[in-house]
């Protein structure tokens, strides 16, 4: 290395980075031999990455929610179900009995973790008969005469329980019900092995003439598994495209566009592999990895890359240019990784299992991305031949194009208006915290999918016709054995029952309720009059034991083995997050008032789950978007060695987190899964691009003495790897809007704008404050 710069150079951390950049050059082929050994390890890795879904994974182990599941499903067995519905002209024809008997016989042979059956045909009849009664079911032979049909179609339509729920009034949509056993803890997320079995069953030629539509939450595990695993590299390589073409544009030569890209597809791989060697699972944010570290870890190199330039603009040699430019940026690229790394980890702070996962991912994938980058760029770099002092010269001259008079005129606004400035950016931030107070929590999945998805179209035609796609379900504890069976409390049950029911946005409920009416009223000959609940314990104990005795097979389903618990299941349309608070709270008013207060009521099931885990989402965001601030201020505060100037430059970073969540609360985007970590990763991402400018104008001040050409100096050398960095972001995110995911599209869009404005907040915003509060201290002349 020249010793001219090494004297000139050298100071605290830029001798590490110097030395650094020495010691690449000098190994660079064991070190490229060594990179390619390793990439080829955690792709090979990458094999065993597996994924899980499923809304109970979400949440942390020992969650309250998680603990009333698993108790649940010990007591009333999996609550989980495939529902599906049938359009025919009338399944009340011999040949549509047939076929759909037929094929709900193959569904449950061929379709696993299914632990029971339920369609019309097979479901339970309770009749009367001479010395007790008769359970058989409803269709036990195919009906061969229009007489032998009437009488099917009448006791079907004569059953509350089986009426919008196996059928509808019309006799035109008929269910096949699938539930679901216990899935084996050992496996992840299994359920995704049910939706392909169902599928294949009816992609058989027999049912081709059957317009079928499937719901369930294993159908929405399968889809969301298989649209990630499509979507997943589908993303990647869209966004790798794009970045690859706005690098030619913006960088000099193919090295300089292909070389960041190398850099952070390899991080790509080595986090992900990283993720398979510790045997970590992937969640439904995977979706959003590869393009995230492609965004995030591009700026390293691309500082790299345009510092190595203009540095062989200035005369020198390939090797003195790659040690210098190390010694310059070294610093700020381990600050900026440090300091998104940081955003990245705040994840940690949200009770979402998911997203602390995705926080350890992405700050893995950070690390990995700036310490390729330092590594792997002066290599690529330390090859060619050397230019010529002549045509270094004059590409130097050439600097000042048309980006350079756009530099030169927010240099000139930020001189003449700072307290317009400020005034204009003071008065965004305020209309941006009303628009925050509009957003609310959204987190059922199935109104992320875009409505033009078969999966999204089946619920709304399900929610629309009958059953219901979505359920609730509530565990009645009376505390004692027994105490279901005594009429004051199936008396309760039949309220709370009732008054569910009369919620407009219920489509069904089934209680043990149900099942003593329907056996009262077959002990009285089955007139419609007796469909009551029993008038005293023993008549209640008695119907229960007859039922089982003569061979009922529901009743471990409504209640505890010691019949001390009860269950009522309820079933609603696809419901938005504020519809589930809403209809949660009435049922829990109406508890409060009219249920005996000995009697514990616990929730559980999909919408209890969605209703939990709307208040840890936005209690997530909070927590994680202020433990980012912090950490990332007590950084700034250490990097720049002031507290006032550390807190000023975290201005220019809060901006575009609030100027987003204003955008959220005027446009109606909700705050969901996918987006509670949106605040964090802005302030992780956009306080590189401060850092870069913070530490240029505290040199130039040093230069120059005053504030104005500190201001200029910065603008000149910063301002353009700043833009291009702000460009790789928006084009990067912007390739999110390709996904069939509405709150994935909704992240891109909003990622996008933020960064927009925390370039204009670089540009406007900082200037004006440098100007206006003097954080440096004094302006001094220095002398010549």
């Amino acid at each position: 290395m020249n010793p001219g710069i090494t004297s000139k150079y050298f100071s605290g951390t830029n001798t590490f980075f110097a030395r650094l950049a020495e010691g690449i050059l000098r190994w660079r082929w064991p070190l490229m031999v060594a990179i390619l050994l390793l990439t080829a390890f955690f792709f090979y890795e990458m094999r065993g990455l597996k994924m899980d879904t499923s809304t109970e994974s979400l949440f942390l182990e020992g969650d309250q929610t998680r603990i009333t599941y698993n108790k649940f499903k010990e007591i009333f067995g999996s609550d989980d179900f495939v529902y599906i519905l049938f359009e025919t002209e009338d399944f009340f024809q011999c040949e549509t009995i047939r076929l759909i008997k037929q094929l709900a016989k193959d569904l449950e042979e061929h379709v696993p973790y299914i632990e029971d059956m339920k369609f019309l045909g097979n479901v339970e009849y309770v009749e009367g008969v001479e010395g007790g009664i008769e359970i058989r079911d409803l269709i036990e032979e195919i009906p061969e005469t229009q007489k032998q049909v009437e009488i099917v179609r009448k006791r079907a339509m004569a059953e509350p329980l089986y009426l919008d729920n196996l059928i509808s009034r019309d006799g035109k949509t008929v269910a096949i019900l699938l539930e679901c056993e216990r899935f084996p803890e050992e496996q992840i997320d299994p359920r995704k092995d049910i939706a392909p079995a169902v599928y294949k069953i009816l992609g058989k030629p027999e049912y081709a003439d059957l317009t079928s539509y499937v719901v369930g939450s294993p159908v929405l595990d399968y889809e969301y598994g298989k649209l990630a695993t499509r979507e997943t590299p589908l993303l990647g390589l869209v966004c790798i495209a794009v970045e690859f073409l706005l690098l030619l544009w913006v960088v000099r030569g193919f090295r300089g566009a292909i070389v960041p890209l190398i850099v952070v597809v390899m991080s790509v791989f080595w986090t992900l592999g990283v993720v398979g060697v510790i045997g970590w699972t992937l969640s439904m944010f995977v979706t959003l990895l590869p393009v995230l570290l492609i965004c995030v870890g591009i700026g390293d190199s691309m500082h790299v890359i345009a510092e190595f330039h203009d540095q062989q603009n200035h005369g020198l040699t390939r090797r003195d240019a790659i040690i210098r430019t190390l010694m310059l940026v070294g610093t700020p690229c381990l600050l900026t990784s440090l300091t998104t790394t940081a955003g990245f980890l705040s994840f940690l702070a949200a009770e979402v299992k998911s997203m602390r996962e995705m926080g350890i991912y992405t700050a893995t994938g950070v690390i990995m991305a700036f310490v390729l980058s330092m590594i792997l760029v002066p290599i690529l770099f330390s090859f060619g031949r050397e230019r010529g002092k002549a045509k270094a010269g004059k590409e130097s001259l050439g600097r000042l194009d048309l980006f350079d008079k756009i530099l030169g005129g927010i240099f000139s606004l930020n001189i003449r208006y700072p307290r317009v400035i400020l005034g204009i950016f003071i008065l965004l931030a305020i209309l941006s915290l009303i628009g925050y107070s509009l957003v609310e929590v959204e987190n059922n999945t199935i109104k992320f999918m875009n409505k033009g998805m078969k999966t999204r179209q089946a619920y709304d035609y399900v929610d629309s016709h009958m059953g219901g796609s979505m359920s609730v379900e509530i565990m009645l504890d009376t505390g004692r054995k027994d105490g279901v069976k005594d009429p004051k409390f199936l008396q309760q049950l039949e309220a709370l029952q009732e008054h569910v029911n009369t919620r407009p946005l219920t489509m069904k409920t089934i209680s043990m309720v149900d099942l003593l009416k329907k056996m009262r009223r077959a002990m009285h000959e089955n007139r419609p009059e007796f469909y009551a609940l029993p008038e005293t314990r023993d008549q209640a104990a008695e119907y229960l034991f007859l039922y089982e005795t003569s061979g009922g097979e529901e009743l471990d389903k409504q209640v505890s083995f010691n019949y001390d618990m009860a269950r009522l299941n309820v079933r609603t349309r696809s419901l938005s997050t504020k519809d589930i608070k809403t209809f949660t709270a009435d049922i829990e008013q109406f508890v409060k008032e009219k249920i005996d207060p000995s009697i514990k009521v616990e929730y559980t099931g999909g919408i209890s789950m969605i209703n939990a885990l709307s208040c840890i989402v936005k209690e997530g965001q909070k927590r994680s978007f202020t433990v980012a601030f912090i950490a990332i201020t007590i950084m700034m505060i250490m990097v720049l060695r002031s507290i006032k100037l550390g807190l000023i430059s975290m201005v220019p970073n809060l901006f575009p987190v609030l100027i987003a969540l204003g955008l959220m609360g005027f446009a109606g985007i909700y705050i969901s899964v996918g987006l509670m970590a949106l605040s964090a990763v802005i302030i992780g991402v956009v306080v590189d691009d401060t850092i870069h400018f913070f530490i240029r104008y505290r040199r130039e001040f040093n230069r120059t003495g005053t504030y104005e050409l500190a201001l200029k100096a910065t603008l000149l050398t910063v301002g353009r790897p700043i833009t291009f960095t702000t460009m790789t972001l928006v084009a990067g995110f912007s390739v999110f809007t390709l996904s069939n995911l509405n709150n994935t599209v909704q992240f891109g869009l909003v990622a996008s704008f933020a960064f927009l404005w925390a370039l204009l907040a670089d540009f406007f915003l900082a200037p004006a404050m440098m100007l206006l509060f003097k954080p440096l201290g004094a302006e001094k002349q220095l002398s010549g």
